[in-house]
């Protein structure tokens, strides 16, 4: 309820607070106002799929959106799909972190149309999703435009050497990118892996 009532808020952390579905609808249901929220920071709750419609609609409607944390939710790919098309609009994102989420490889194409309609984005952080080396690719090319992209996080996700290359040409275009990261991920010299 207090949420509710403060339309001016702008930053919303609180991650780290066991949540679950259930407290992640509640405090959803009381941002459907907050529509100058710049900062959303909902890590590490275990909020599920089951919350996912909930905290698209808030994202939805808020085009002022620029860091969203969601990691560590165990989202899977139908609730990184719910969250991936309510950020459509959202156009000033700059800061993306789905990671550890389990969304795996089913999600990459929803992620990816996403991400090429943002030419905003600097860090997009997919670490432990087990997105396979086709999940990545996709997202990779959902890349192709973003020329402020500084940092992705590919880390944890059974990608291999293939998709490492496919990646790696994707993104050389982009001139502003700082950091990718690989690593944990099945991708080795080949002299060191026979």
């Amino acid at each position: 309820a207090v949420l509710s009532h403060n339309i001016n808020l702008q930053e919303l952390y609180i991650a780290n607070n066991n949540l679950q579905a259930a407290g992640a609808i509640k405090i959803a249901n009381g941002l459907e106002n907050a529509s100058n929220l710049t900062v959303i920071d909902l890590s590490n709750n275990n909020i599920s799929e089951e919350a996912a419609d909930d905290i698209a609609a808030v994202l939805s409607h808020n085009n002022k959106l620029q860091k969203l944390y969601l990691w560590g939710n165990n989202l899977k790919a139908a609730g990184a799909i719910k969250i991936g098309k309510s950020l459509e609009n959202a156009s000033n994102l700059t800061v993306i972190d789905l990671s550890n989420n389990n969304i795996s490889e089913e999600a990459a194409d929803d992620i990816a149309a996403v991400l090429s309609h943002n030419n905003n984005l600097q860090k997009l952080y997919l670490w432990g999703n087990n997105l396979q080396a086709s999940g990545a690719i996709k997202i990779a090319k959902g890349l192709e435009n973003a020329s402020n992209l500084t940092e992705i996080d590919f880390s944890n996700n059974n990608i291999n050497e293939e998709a490492a290359v496919d990646i790696a040409a994707v993104l050389s275009h982009n001139i502003n990118l700082q950091q990718l990261d690989l690593a944990n991920t099945l991708i080795c010299d080949k002299s060191l892996c026979q």
